[in-house]
């Protein structure tokens, strides 16, 4: 075979094309005509070999596997005679003296792989023997991953041939097998037998396992947790991750993703911001959501459009909506809380990694309910031939009602998923995604409501992915990997709200100036309209290979990401006179397009490598990487490492360390300016020619490129212990995050001319009086590096292996967290606006809003499964013991004040009674010390199968009704920390 220098294998990625390699044959040039009897491929080879007197050599035991038709063999050379017999087997030959070698098709011959280097080679077949074409196979020393070819073939390098290797292979459908090869099996091809998923067989799993592998405590959900999580979207899933609540599927509020914290507020929006979504190796990117109204006016937290008193649906501060993710065709979801890779860039705190189902499945449909939710979901894998591959589609809709009474508030949801994975050869593989997903949260407007309040938020997004790989086998190249993805999306949001009021004086001019505004009625229907079309482009090239000598084979991977982020909506559509909120804090909403604003461009570059060593006798195994990103125009170096240390064949220590950084988003890069309107003279008249509303308006435009990645450090350590009959794994943490996303007050003051008037002839005169007077106790909101969290704390799994007297398992998760978190900026404020001109004050100012969390959360789940029955009970009991948050290092007083002139003044310059102090006030800390009981929540689920193709599911929250509530002395309300009962039941199928 010839080779392809770089720059072709760049051209093959880039338009997946397989360029033609030039090869050369050596052969006998004397013709042959048998007729060969159908049997094993083994039999037909000694018949060859008999016929021919040529020799072959080959592993009789795997080829006696392998089922051969009858062949007739005319006039042929030896080449072309051989040729003939392994047609269709994953076969082929290389020439050996005068002899010749038969070897699997994808299997590197060992001349290839050098002296030192095994090649681990398998062909992955199902219970009828077929090959499984696109199965998933990981060499766990390494974390290198292949799926297998049209033949079911595999081949891994192995550094080190004279030490065993872990494999896990998994297939759509199937159950995932764990094994182990010696190296006395290395250089010959092995068949690996998978299973049909389902409730007969033995070692099923029902709790994510730690596989360790992007990360030393990676917990992995494969597709028998999944199926039987009875789950309505990804948010579900996650909810079983130690330290979180499992509970009752919540689809009419945002859901999101924080992994180790206690911490609440812009802290835990921070995490959630930096916790990246996955799906096959696309990141699915909130960059460019820009559903908010006027950052300036209302700041983070109360910007997006929602219905009075309730949260809103749009996410443009936190991470993804968790419940816009189905996982109905979802094999596999790797959650990374501990050191990520350096391959993964922008993210702070962890990664969900998700990989949907490719390859040949039978029929599958589900029906799901839950309380007032149903869900519907079908889809199948089409196998297309060998030439074209396998075709997945799947459909599934979703609803959930507030209350099936009145249908005022429900959120739909629509998806639909297409994946054709195919080869164009034996080392092209290209898959190709197209996603559909339709959302909408509607809230109704309610015949008995007098404010006519409606609201809704509605998404519809497109998007297309590509991965191609190619299989070099090189003396240092492995492979190439090029992932490149584009997402389209429609976002609306939409508010109304009947007014009734006095008339208000409004200015919406667009420039700085003094101009007259007018006045709008009192009665009308405010609203208040988002549209927005997000873009996403995203690419990732990443090579991967090995180098080194003897047993110290190294494995190294490099590339480099980039991500572009835009948004060309309408954006921010503001009709001036009938606005929702009217001269709030001096300001008011224009109209702001998001259609002429830059993109937004992140760069990423890695290079990782992965080494064994064996001190002692003990294996250390050595991931380090090296990250460099430029974000929002700074650059970032993060060194990251994952180190484990087998101490005996049980025992395995692990030690990682890495920094991390995160990108803001186009919503605090990007914020519609600020318009104040501070009125000069406002003279109300029922009579127009009698009234005047004159107003000074100024716009500030935010120029927020001072804006920094946000930064966090995390060590970690952990204690795995794998027995007989338990196992065991602790990992503690310590994680610094800075620079996090918030916004902050930023005060203002205007000396502005004073005007007075007159009324003559029935029309108002005005005219500037030559005096000016200065505006004090106005501010705006500004996008700031301001929040840093410091968490500390612990995951502790117990699990036990099935106890076959009872045919129960047992699992004992436990997450204890300490957070400390808040501002490093001093907050502006005042108590009484009109004393604060008399007496000379500007702002005051209070110490910034520090807090400290814990939270200690317990988990023990019975499995009873009983694989004759195909049955499975299911017995989860969670442990609230501890949550408590506090404020610290603030008791409410101010600490001083910044004058007219801008002078500041220390508190302790005032006298108690002082009408400075007074006006100044006090700030609130009556709830700066809030904590929940201990409480037990019990959840019971019933699994039944009936001849591997139907399976029912119900399931029981809060089985035994104990509902726990806790009063609030500041709020006094009640509120419920575990629900009434409710049962939730799912049926599916598959043919």
């Amino acid at each position: 075979m010839g080779s392809l220098n770089l720059h072709n294998i760049l051209m093959v990625l880039f338009f997946s094309v397989l360029l033609p390699l030039a090869g050369t044959g050596q052969g006998n040039a004397k013709v042959y005509t048998l007729n060969i009897p159908a049997g094993t491929l083994s039999s037909a080879l000694q018949y060859v070999s008999k016929a021919t007197g040529t020799g072959l050599t080959y592993n009789p035991a795997d080829l006696s596997r392998i089922k051969v038709p009858a062949r007739h063999i005319h006039d042929k050379p030896f080449p072309a005679l051989i040729a003939t017999v392994l047609q269709g087997t994953g076969y082929t030959t290389r020439t050996n003296g005068e002899g010749y070698i038969i070897y699997a098709a994808a299997m590197l011959p060992l001349k290839q792989a050098g002296t030192q280097s095994g090649v681990l080679t398998g062909r992955v077949v199902d219970e009828k023997g077929k090959p499984l074409e696109f199965a998933s196979v990981q060499l766990k020393e390494t974390g290198a991953q292949q799926t297998t070819n049209n033949d079911g073939v595999f081949v891994f390098r192995v550094p080190d041939n004279s030490v065993p290797s872990s494999l896990s292979i998994s297939y759509v459908g199937k159950q995932t097998i764990e094994t182990m090869v010696s190296p006395a099996s290395y250089g010959r091809q092995q068949t690996f037998l998978l299973k049909e998923l389902s409730l007969t067989l033995n070692g099923i799993h029902v709790n994510a396992v730690q596989k360790g592998t992007n990360s030393n405590s990676s917990l992995v959900f494969d597709r028998e947790v999944i199926e039987q999580a009875q789950a309505f979207s990804l948010a579900d899933i996650l909810n079983t991750l130690p330290g979180r609540e499992e509970k009752v599927p919540d689809l009419l509020n945002v859901q999101s993703i924080t992994l180790r914290t206690a911490a609440l507020n812009a802290a835990a929006a921070n995490n959630s911001m930096g916790t990246a979504i996955i799906v096959d190796d696309i990141v699915r990117s909130n960059d460019a959501n820009m559903q908010t109204k006027s950052l300036s006016m209302f700041g983070n937290t109360t910007s997006t459009i929602r219905k009075s008193g309730q949260s809103g649906f749009d996410v443009p501060f936190q991470g993804l909506d968790l419940r816009d993710i189905p996982v109905s065709n979802v094999e596999r979801i790797e959650v990374v809380s501990g050191i990520a890779s350096a391959r993964y860039g922008d993210l702070t705190n962890g990664a969900v990694i998700i990989d949907r189902q490719a390859g040949a499945t039978p029929l599958q449909g589900r029906i799901g309910i839950n309380g007032y939710t149903t869900q519907y979901g079908i889809g199948k894998g089409f196998e297309l031939g060998k030439k074209l591959g396998a075709l997945n589609i799947y459909i599934d809709y979703l609803r959930s009602n507030a209350d099936p009474r009145n249908l005022l508030q429900n959120y739909n949801r629509t998806n639909l998923d297409l994946m054709w994975t195919y080869r164009l050869s034996q080392k092209l593989k290209n898959t190709f995604s197209v996603s559909y997903n339709y959302r909408n949260d509607d809230i109704k407007m309610d015949p008995e409501d007098i404010r006519e309040e409606r609201v809704f938020t509605k998404t519809n997004a497109l998007s297309i992915s590509n991965r191609t790989s190619y299989n070099i086998y090189g003396k240092f190249l492995d492979n190439a990997i090029l992932s490149m993805g584009f997402s389209q999306a429609r976002q609306e949001s939409y508010s109304q709200y009947a007014m009734n009021r006095d008339p208000r004086p409004i200015g919406d001019k667009d420039t700085t100036g003094i101009y007259e505004g007018y006045y709008i009625p009192g009665v009308y229907t405010a609203v208040d309209h988002i549209l927005g079309k997000p873009n996403t482009a995203s690419a990732n090239l990443g090579f991967n290979g090995h180098w080194g000598s003897g047993k110290k084979q190294h494995q190294w991977s490099a590339g480099a990401n980039v991500y572009i982020s835009f948004n060309n909506g309408d954006g921010i559509v503001v009709d001036p006179a009938t606005p929702r909120f009217v001269n709030q804090r001096y300001q008011n909403q224009r109209p702001y397009a998001y259609e002429y604003l830059p993109a937004l461009v992140n760069t990423g570059f890695y290079i990782m490598d992965h080494i064994d060593l064996y001190p002692f006798n003990r294996k250390l195994s050595l991931n380090p990487g090296l990250r460099y990103d430029i974000q929002n125009g700074w650059g970032t170096l993060q060194p990251r490492i994952n180190t484990s240390l087998a101490l005996s064949k049980r025992v395995t220590i692990t030690m990682g360390y890495g920094l991390f950084t995160k990108a803001p988003g186009m919503s605090y890069r990007y914020p519609a300016p600020t318009y104040f309107d501070i009125p000069l003279l406002d003279v109300y008249n029922e009579d127009p020619a009698k009234r005047v509303y004159l107003v000074y308006t100024q716009k500030l435009m935010h120029d927020n490129s001072y804006l920094k990645p946000m930064k966090s450090a995390q060590l970690e350590g952990g204690l795995k212990y794998l027995g007989k009959t338990i196992n065991n794994s602790l990992f503690v943490f310590y994680k610094e995050s800075k620079d996090g996303f918030n916004t902050s007050s930023a005060p203002r003051q205007f000396e502005l001319p004073e005007y007075d008037y007159k009324i003559e002839n029935g029309k108002i005169n005005y005219w500037p009086t030559g005096k000016t007077k200065l505006r004090v106790g106005i501010w705006d909101n500004m996008a700031v590096n301001d929040i840093a969290t410091t968490d500390i704390g612990a995951d502790w799994t117990i699990n036990t292996h099935r106890i076959e007297a009872i045919a129960t398992s047992f699992n004992l998760s436990n997450a204890i967290y300490y957070s400390k978190y808040g501002s490093s900026i001093n907050r502006l404020l005042y108590k009484d606006e009109s004393q604060l001109a008399t007496n000379g004050i500007w702002y005051g100012i209070f110490g910034p809003s520090n807090y400290e969390a814990w939270s200690f959360r317990s988990r023990l789940r019975t499995t009873t499964h009983i694989p004759k029955l195909g049955f499975i009970v299911n017995l989860t009991t969670n442990f609230s013991v501890y949550k408590r948050q506090r404020n610290i290092g603030n008791a409410g007083q101010p600490l001083g004040y910044v004058d007219i002139q801008s002078v500041y003044h220390d508190i302790s310059e005032l006298a108690p009674d002082s009408p400075i102090r007074q006006s100044l006030g006090l700030f609130s800390t009556d709830e700066s010390d809030n904590s929940d009981p201990f409480y037990v929540n019990w959840n019971m689920q019933v699994i039944k199968e009936i001849k591997k193709k139907v399976r029912f599911s119900v399931s029981a929250y809060n089985v035994f009704n104990i509902v726990t509530r806790k009063y609030s002395d500041i709020s006094k309300k009640v509120r419920e920390l575990t629900q009434p009962v409710v049962l939730s039941g799912e049926i599916s199928f598959k043919f």
